[in-house]
């Protein structure tokens, strides 16, 4: 190889290598594409509002898909707090609250899915654990949109789940002996 060629191959692979070293990858859809699956077309929002919800079944995925790329580009980590949903945007914050015993957990919607009759919501085995959901493997629950992800608004979502943490929380505002958000306060 001739020695642009060589220069010019050197700074792709360090810009492609700074790209990779990050674990979370931004999502930016220039709009919703729809898709379909399994004859089923679906309709992404463009954006999902604080207020909005969907009661109907969770499911967890762990795994089988660890280590998978999922929707928004990110590689899929069981034990992070993320979920697949069919029709919320990427990168939306949601609290889900299992219906059967009221714990609930936020998660981060990184992937598409889940793509079976009457479940609204696929969460990761971290968010199952929280809420109580692994053993059953489903369970009723209410699906409400906090935002879009961004770092202030997540570090000051309370954390009220007491499912099992088997990982320390990623989110250092956290308290990993009583499950709570330490209080934040403004300097």
């Amino acid at each position: 190889m001739k020695l642009p060629q060589l220069a010019i191959l050197a700074l792709f692979i360090s810009i492609v290598g700074t790209g990779c070293a990050t674990k979370m990858a931004t999502v930016k859809e220039s709009g919703p594409k729809s898709y379909t699956i399994k004859g089923r077309t679906y309709h992404p929002m463009k954006k999902a509002y604080p207020g909005f919800f969907q009661h109907g079944i969770a499911s967890w995925y762990g795994p089988g898909f660890d280590g998978r790329k999922t929707s928004s580009g990110e590689i899929y980590d069981m034990h992070g707090l993320t979920a697949a949903h069919n029709i919320l945007p990427l990168n939306t914050l949601v609290r889900v609250t299992n219906l059967s015993n009221n714990k609930d957990v936020v998660v981060r919607i990184n992937d598409r899915g889940p793509f079976v009759k009457d479940r609204v919501i696929d969460i990761s085995l971290a968010a199952a654990q929280r809420i109580g959901v692994v053993t059953p493997g489903t369970t009723p629950v209410r699906v409400s949109v906090i935002g879009p992800a961004d770092s202030m608004l997540a570090a000051r979502i309370p954390e009220t789940g007491e499912g099992n943490r088997s990982r320390s929380a990623p989110n250092p505002f956290f308290s990993n002996s009583r499950n709570r958000l330490l209080a934040l306060r403004d300097p």
